[in-house]
């Protein structure tokens, strides 16, 4: 064992110092001649991209991230502006996409096709800084593989598709990161158009989404972990002086970035992190797999494998050990190693470390937008470990190789592509949506269109009706539009000021319409029930609305006031109050059925009494209570049980941690 040990050491110098010998970049000059077929190649895999992101554009429906940019867009007053000028549509989003689109709605109008066609186009562009990156680093037929793997990837697809988060912004800026600072780094000199062009895309996606600063600090770091030597011949002959400058304005940056950035941050509790690492990681897999709009989209989500998630940095690990074992058995120390792609390699991965464990350290990331940054780096490490094992191989061998890894290609884009088969299936049936999603709301507001028009105002009673109607409605329909859900949602016929939050809700000589969820699609279900009650107490004096196509009586209900209330206002705390529903919390499915692979997942579903906020802490093993989710109402995904394993979820009301609602044990049946 410890000769083998040695050995192993031994192979591990010997590969890093054969590379060495060819350790400043250029180390593979790249082809700088365009064939034809290669650009038809390009173009062709683009257009597939183009269909698939494209397919059925109204489904899903327009939702509130993708819609948080428009009114920015369309003049209307944004959350920061200076001179007019919109700076700030959200508290960590700039105003970058609303720049781009303001010529694109004077022209075309706010639709889904106005709003999710130049995302996609936008995606057409990161890919083919992707192409060109990869082509740059290694050749143009691995290229081609990694630019395929991309355009059946679901996480990028369906998420470009709606710029939920938004992502589209992000990827584009980091794939044109990447790409300049590897022409940067191949070039002798310090200062250059490549590092002025990166520098400024690194600004541009932070002033996009603050999150950004995640890619910053990974690409800052892992360059000068991986490519120290190029930045130092660089500095070479640097003055003293400029150096220093160059060193205080990057730590005057930094310093700019915290100041900006902690206040939107609540610090981690340490004791949840480790927690927290499994909880990403799961969350990783089921963004890569496309598990994760399916979950979100979808009333009955299609079951999706989650092996393509972590079989591509499995396959990254195993093509660097084949790499080293392959290595130690050839003669001689002076056999080529392919350098360029090892560091190559070795820098996309230290970026995805580092991107995943700031994500594990932000309380406040937990969406598949958050996971989907570390996309392509995964991808990028696992092509870039691939061909570095294959030149490894003497050249009858790469034959072998390269058929063997395009078989594993091929089993790969076929999980993926059944994804986005599961997902294009529900999308040509509208009544698969969950209410948040659904594409009705296009539906809706042609109804306001026309049925708006007498009345004096539209009140939106639940969480993801309101932005999209403002935006798709005509501008006079669009003012009357108001977001009071917060209202109903907080309400509480305990409050000392119930009854006059009633009367200003429903004033007489105002003609409104209540917008809300049915119940089966509500978001927020306290904020409708509230809504009835607080009508109840009125005297009923918003009735339901009944001539509404069918289609829309499926996921809306539509309340008219205003026209004369019928019956006398109920006093409050009594019969008429509807009963409050009772604290409860379960899981779907229990025990969590075998054969799901290595994690089972189940989703919890919990509601306080009255809509008061409450916390779900779970229990593993009975060991310490993990906090694992807070609000009012679930559902959450748990989607790493595991066999041999109980896992109790306690329901607490309110964030004292004291009063317990309710629980429920969750196990996972063996196999």
């Amino acid at each position: 064992m410890t000769t083998k040990f040695i050995r192993f050491r031994y192979s591990i110098r010997a590969l890093l110092q054969n590379s060495k010998q060819r350790w400043l970049l250029p180390l593979v000059a790249p082809s700088k001649n365009w064939g034809r077929p290669e650009q038809l190649t390009l173009l062709g895999l683009l257009l597939a991209f183009t269909a698939f992101a494209t397919y059925q554009i109204h489904s899903p429906g327009l939702y509130m991230d993708e819609m948080d940019f428009v009114a920015a867009a369309t003049g209307k007053r944004p959350y920061r502006s200076w001179l007019g000028i919109p700076l700030m549509v959200f508290p960590y989003i700039g105003a970058l996409k609303a720049w781009i689109y303001t010529p694109i709605f004077a022209l075309f109008g706010v639709s889904a096709v106005s709003i999710r066609l130049p995302v996609v186009l936008i995606s057409c562009g990161t890919l083919g800084l992707g192409y060109v990156l990869v082509r740059r680093n290694l050749t143009p037929g691995w290229a081609t593989a990694f630019t395929a793997a991309c355009v059946v990837h679901p996480g990028f697809v369906m998420q470009t598709k709606v710029d939920w988060g938004p992502v589209v912004l992000m990827l584009f800026f980091k794939a044109l990161c990447l790409y300049l600072v590897v022409k940067w780094l191949e070039s002798p000199r310090l200062f250059s158009w490549s590092l002025a062009g990166a520098t400024a895309a690194c600004g541009l996606g932070f002033f996009d989404k603050f999150n950004f600063i995640w890619f910053v600090v990974a690409l800052f770091g892992a360059t000068l972990v991986v490519y120290w030597r190029e930045i130092r011949a660089k500095l070479t002959g640097v003055p003293k002086n400029l150096v220093a400058a160059i060193a205080i304005a990057i730590i005057a940056a930094g310093a700019l970035v915290l100041l900006i950035v902690l206040p939107l941050v609540q610090p981690p509790h340490m004791q949840s992190v480790s927690r927290r690492v499994s909880q990403i990681w799961s969350l990783y897999e089921f963004t890569s797999a496309g598990g994760a709009t399916a979950f979100l989209w979808f009333k009955r989500p299609p079951t999706i494998p989650l092996w393509p998630g972590w079989a591509v940095l499995a396959a990254t690990a195993s093509f660097l050990l084949l790499a080293l074992a392959f290595y130690r058995h050839r003669p001689g120390s002076n056999f080529p190693v392919h350098s360029r792609a090892l560091r190559f390699c070795i820098w996309c991965l230290l970026m995805f470390a580092a991107i995943f464990v700031q994500i594990v350290l932000t309380p406040q990331a937990g969406g598949p937008h958050h996971t989907l940054m570390l996309f392509p780096l995964d991808l990028l490490a696992c092509f870039a470990a691939a061909f570095l094992f294959t030149n490894t191989l003497s050249v009858r061998k790469r034959y072998v190789a390269t058929l063997l890894e395009g078989i594993v290609l091929l089993i790969w884009v076929g999980s993926e592509m059944q994804s986005l088969q599961s997902h294009f299936r529900r999308f040509r049936d509208a009544s698969s949506f969950r209410g948040g999603w659904s594409p009705r709301v296009e539906l809706l507001a042609d109804y306001l269109n026309i049925n708006g028009k007498h009345v004096d105002a539209i009140y939106c009673v639940d969480w993801g009706i309101g932005h999209q109607l403002a935006a798709l409605c005509q501008p006079d329909i669009g003012r009357k539009i108001r977001d009071r859900w917060p209202t109903f949602k907080d309400w509480s016929a305990q409050k000392p000021d119930a009854q006059a939050a009633v009367k200003a809700t429903f004033l007489p000589q105002v003609k409104a319409l209540y917008l809300t969820f049915t119940q089966e699609n509500s978001v927020f279900p306290e904020a409708r029930h509230h809504f009835l009650q607080m009508n109840s107490l009125a005297g009923n004096a918003a009735q339901a609305v009944t001539l509404v196509p069918p289609a829309l009586g499926e996921v809306y209900q539509a309340f008219e006031s205003g026209a004369g209330a019928t019956g006398e206002p109920a006093p409050l705390n009594t019969a008429s109050a509807l009963t409050p529903p009772a604290a409860s919390i379960s899981a779907d499915p229990n025990p969590v059925p075998a054969g799901q692979g290595r994690r089972g997942r189940t989703t919890i579903n919990w509601q306080t009494s009255d809509g008061t906020i409450g916390e779900v802490y779970v229990v593993t093993n009975g060991g310490a209570e993990t906090l694992f989710a807070s609000g009012s109402n679930g559902p959450a995904e748990a989607p790493w049980i595991v066999a041999d394993s109980t896992y109790e979820f306690r329901l607490y009301s309110g964030t004292d941690h004291k009063t317990l609602l309710g629980r429920v044990t969750v196990t996972r049946a063996k196999n």
